[in-house]
């Protein structure tokens, strides 16, 4: 479980998504720091946005299309997760992985196409 916090901190900083500890609850593991559900979701929504665009993009090959039409049902559900008013630390953590997990595919999109 610690490898996991480690591995879903050191994206999050990369993402730049991390905020002061006086804003979240103490995390073992993770020392003084979580990730920002609000962040989370401009990022969530943003990502969802960049979806869409891609796939209006004449100039996007349709296998790349194709891609993007499985990726917006996940960013989607990611953004409907995040919208909830309450998100458990631990859940938080996962669907912070979730986007990192997309937004490198996004990137892959962009520069593939």
């Amino acid at each position: 479980m610690r490898t996991l916090w480690s591995t879903v901190l050191a994206w999050i900083l990369v993402m730049g998504v991390l905020v002061p500890a006086s804003l979240h609850a103490q995390v073992p593991g993770l020392g003084s720091m979580i990730p920002d559900k609000s962040m989370l979701l401009e990022q969530a929504k943003s990502l969802l946005t960049q979806l869409t665009a891609l796939k209006q993009d004449p100039k996007l090959p349709a296998a790349d299309k194709a891609k993007v039409d499985t990726l917006i049902p996940q960013a989607t559900s990611l953004n409907s997760e995040l919208a909830k008013p309450q998100v458990e630390p631990s859940r938080l953590a996962k669907l912070a992985s979730q986007l990192g997990d997309l937004q490198k595919q996004v990137i892959a999109l962009k520069g593939g196409g």
